[in-house]
């Protein structure tokens, strides 16, 4: 029994320093991707200084740590979310072991889990979820239905067409929130991914995930209360201004965002009972981009305004809300006990 014991205990550190190592080659993906840079070639470097990072300071964890959180070099100060995320990934690496042990699920798992990882954090960085990540998770799914019917006997739960099922409801559900406005299409195609690889689990997943997801969007929606209502009354202006200068006869609506430090904005103008797209104003978009731009990049923001006989109907302002880490960490429960969440569930309310 001892020996089982320590066999267990020295598998289980094992396991959480192979997914400290993969978290801190899933920073440099998660740095790099969206910059369209390699994530194979070239060397990682000081984000600052621009120094390369000898090996011995690449050391998971430990490296932050002895270094108190700055460059060797010029000392500037380095994001301990790095460690976050190499910690975070080893924790998650080690959770997967212990459900799943030595058996086929466990590189589905920690495969997911890691892509998982990378999304969420670019998600929050940028509001998008990388389409190769979705890809991937679809991939995942389509291999563990393989696993499951050529190499195991599927329970009723989880024979091909209960995934496939699974999809394609949770395809129509989440697609319906994306046209209401309340996913993006990133997470549309991230939860209907998840879905094929989950199939049943994916219920008490989507919960968990849309909870936490409406919680964070509640506790943003707070904390920009009176931003939200400073820039409505800023873009309220300059539109006004604009606008009388520029047809105020016709009815049309503009639809806006604010990311990467600039404006967008797309313009329609009804033409009897149908929209067409027309051109946009160039100086309306740069004086829209002068109020956000003591934003932080990395927030994003839309708006809607509508005209109708030639005033100012409607106006809406709101920020954009980073889903993708709310619904990964549902999928990672999902993943890990969503039998086990169902059962108990079932067994309450039969």
């Amino acid at each position: 029994m001892t020996g089982v014991i320590a066999y267990d205990v020295v598998m289980c550190i094992i396991v959480f320093i192979f997914g400290t190592v993969i978290g801190s080659f899933l920073n440099v993906v998660i740095y790099r991707t969206p910059l369209h840079m390699s994530i194979v070639t070239g060397p990682s470097h000081c984000t600052t200084c621009g120094t390369r990072i000898k090996p011995y300071d690449l050391v998971p964890i430990i490296s932050w740590c002895l270094l108190g959180g700055k460059c060797r070099a010029c000392k500037a100060k380095i994001s301990a979310r790095y460690t976050i995320v190499e910690a975070l990934t080893g924790v998650l690496f080690l959770l997967a072991y212990i459900r799943f042990s030595l058996s086929l699920m466990l590189p589905i798992a920690i495969i997911l889990f890691g892509v998982l990882v990378v999304l969420s954090f670019i998600d929050l960085d940028h509001m998008q979820i990388p389409y190769w990540c979705t890809v991937t998770v679809a991939v995942l799914g389509v291999i563990n239905i393989l696993l499951n019917n050529l190499l195991d006997t599927p329970s009723q739960s989880n024979v091909w067409w209960v995934h496939l099922l699974a999809a394609l409801i949770c395809a129509v559900i989440t697609g319906l929130l994306a046209l209401l406005g309340g996913l993006g299409g990133g997470d549309f195609q991230l939860m209907t991914a998840a879905a094929l690889l989950l199939g049943i689990q994916i219920v008490p997943a989507a919960f968990i995930g849309i909870i936490l997801g409406a919680i964070y969007g509640i506790i943003v929606k707070i904390r920009t209360k009176n931003t939200v209502k400073e820039k409505t009354a800023a873009v309220t202006d300059a539109f006004l201004n604009w606008f009388e200068e520029h047809e105020p006869e016709t009815d049309k609506i503009i639809m806006g965002e604010y990311e990467e430090g600039k404006c967008r904005l797309t313009q329609y103008v009804f033409k009897g009972k149908s929209l067409e797209e027309a051109e946009t104003d160039k100086a309306l978009e740069e004086s829209f981009t002068e109020i956000f731009s003591d934003i932080p990049h990395n927030n994003e923001y839309i708006f809607r305004i509508a005209t109708k006989d030639g005033t100012l109907d409607k106006l809406r302002l709101q920020r954009r809300i980073a889903f993708g880490p709310a619904l990964s960490v549902g999928i990672v429960i999902g993943m890990l006990y969503g039998y086990q969440i169902l059962s108990v569930w079932l067994n309450i309310t039969m």
